[in-house]
Formats: structure tokens, C-alpha cells, sequence
């Protein structure tokens, strides 16, 4: 996160999930994405602590990449604060999260899909690895995934209760994933 974007309406959307997530599975931020300078400011304001090694109990990361998530197959698959890869968020789920909420703006212009496939591949990319996942989509959209089903189902109860719009919720079909996928 740079300081220009600190406080932009993106934070507001941050700290609504923080908001959600307090009771059941706290959300935690993923400090690689978060100047060191701007952590207590980024806390302070999306009221979202820093991911600890030793975090406790029942608990939820959040990635917030300044861009978002890489293609699935993208040659360049590096990562820093810019950018994260499905493998990364797939190794955060076996750290033992509810689920791992990743800000994901990003748009390959040049690969011939258009978002909604950008996000497909990316949800299909996770169920391949057994993962279950679905977009949050509007001017801030983000990736929620989860370790197994119940967790899946137990998020989307989360944001539903809390009245987000079932239309606001994008994940694949049974049909995209294809026999012996993960559901969803």
C-alpha cells in the first residue's frame, strides 16, 4: 500500500469486512502488502491488525496488493507489494485461516479475457487445488477463499446476513470445474 491510497473508499470496504469477520474469525493483514511506515495508520483505520506468526484461534488474512492477484499461468509470477499468485494464497490456507480476503483490481488487458474470465481462471485455479472461492464484485472487488466448503458456505452466510447482494457474489459452477473438482 502506498500512502497516496491510504483513505481512499477501499479502506472503507476493508474495514466493513473487518466489521463482519470480528466475531466469528478476526481479520488479520498480511504485512508484506503494507508499508511499515503506514501499518499503525492502515490499523488505525481499517481497524485490521497485522498478521502475526503465532495468531491464535479462529482467524482470517487479508491481502491487500496494490494490484491484485496474477493470472493463473502468467510467466511472470513474481510478487512483491504489487501483486500476489494463487499459489501464495493457497499456502496462506494451510496456515489455518476461515478464509483468506484478497483486493484484487487487476485486468490483463492483453490476454484476450475479459474480467469476469480473469476471474473465472483465477476461482478455477483454486478449485483445482481443492479450494473453494468467489469474487465480491464491485468498484473495490475481492477474492474470498476457503479451505473447504463449509467455511465457503459459513463466508458467503457472513456477507449475506449482512446484506450484500447475492448479484455481488461471483463464483464458478459446478460445470466449469469440471468431475472431481471442489465445489463452487
Amino acid at each position: 500500500m502506498k500512502r497516496d491510497y491510504l483513505g481512499d473508499s477501499y479502506d472503507a470496504v476493508k474495514r466493513m469486512w473487518q466489521g463482519m469477520f470480528a466475531d466469528l474469525a478476526p481479520l488479520y493483514a498480511e504485512p508484506r502488502f503494507i508499508q511499515e511506515n503506514l501499518r499503525a495508520e492502515f490499523t488505525l483505520l481499517t481497524g485490521i491488525p497485522m498478521l502475526l506468526d503465532k495468531t491464535k484461534g479462529v482467524f482470517s488474512i487479508l491481502n491487500d496488493p496494490d494490484t491484485g492477484i496474477r493470472l493463473p499461468g502468467e510467466r511472470n509470477q513474481s510478487e512483491g507489494r504489487t501483486h500476489i499468485a494463487i499459489d501464495t494464497i493457497a499456502t496462506q490456507l494451510k496456515r489455518g485461516p476461515l478464509c483468506v480476503i484478497t483486493f484484487d483490481q487487476s485486468d490483463y488487458r492483453n490476454n484476450g479475457m475479459k474480467r469476469n474470465q480473469q476471474r473465472r481462471a483465477k476461482m478455477q485455479a483454486l478449485a483445482e487445488k481443492g479450494l473453494h472461492s468467489f469474487y465480491y464484485v464491485s468498484h473495490a472487488p475481492f477474492l474470498f477463499a476457503a479451505p473447504d466448503l463449509h467455511s465457503f458456505l459459513r463466508i458467503r452466510t457472513i456477507l449475506r446476513t449482512a446484506g450484500i447482494p447475492e448479484w455481488r457474489l461471483e463464483s464458478i459452477s459446478k460445470d466449469e470445474l469440471g468431475s472431481g473438482k471442489s465445489s463452487y
